[in-house]
């Protein structure tokens, strides 16, 4: 419902979303629900340009702040954990790729900004495309799941039905299997790799 209200707002709205989005990710606060509840206000082309935008202007916000004010406190924190240890030697040898692994991880979105802050062989070219190779699938993900769903939402009010969309709920299984199962098994393998 308030994103509804935003929405009514037209531009405006949608500047206010998105901005109020990049807030969200800075604090690492779960995104897919916000998302999707986009995608169903805005609609799929607006949900996605706010969401990408914002949520990428997020973690572009966290890692300045984790590399420049908060570089204390992060490092301070990271040194506490023996993963971080780990994740900083991924990073020495090979920044990237690293990179990349650490953003499809299940860590906690948190950590996946504030810990390449500190990294740094993580320079800002690579930690942007980084986000943008793992960010932009999900936008469009959600950004579809939230415009399908309205529109369910709608077809269900006029008493009408709509066909099972069969590509967008592939998709899903997909995500849902690659989450629980396939990230997890290759962050556990990279950090594994990493200890020999």
């Amino acid at each position: 419902q308030t994103l509804n209200d935003v929405a009514s707002q037209g531009h405006h709205g949608l500047l206010l979303y998105t901005i109020g989005f990049v807030f969200w990710e800075c604090c690492g606060l779960p995104t897919s629900v916000v998302e999707t509840a986009a995608g169903m206000a805005f609609g799929f082309h607006k949900g996605l340009l706010g969401s990408f935008i914002g949520k990428t202007c997020g973690s572009i916000l966290a890692f300045t702040l984790g590399r420049t004010l908060l570089s204390d406190v992060v490092g301070n924190k990271m040194e506490e954990n023996e993963t971080f240890g780990l994740i900083q030697e991924g990073v020495q040898k090979k920044p990237f790729q690293s990179a990349l692994i650490l953003r499809y991880s299940p860590f906690p979105q948190l950590i996946k900004n504030f810990a390449l802050s500190i990294t740094k062989p993580v320079t800002f070219p690579i930690f942007i495309v980084a986000i943008s190779i793992h960010g932009f699938p999900f936008s469009l993900l959600w950004a579809a799941l939230g415009h399908d769903s309205s529109m369910r939402l709608r077809a269900s009010e006029m008493g009408e039905s709509m066909t099972t969309n069969v590509v967008l709920n592939s998709i899903l299984v997909f995500v849902t299997i690659f989450g629980f199962v396939v990230s997890p098994a290759i962050t556990g393998w990279w950090l594994t790799d990493l200890r020999k």
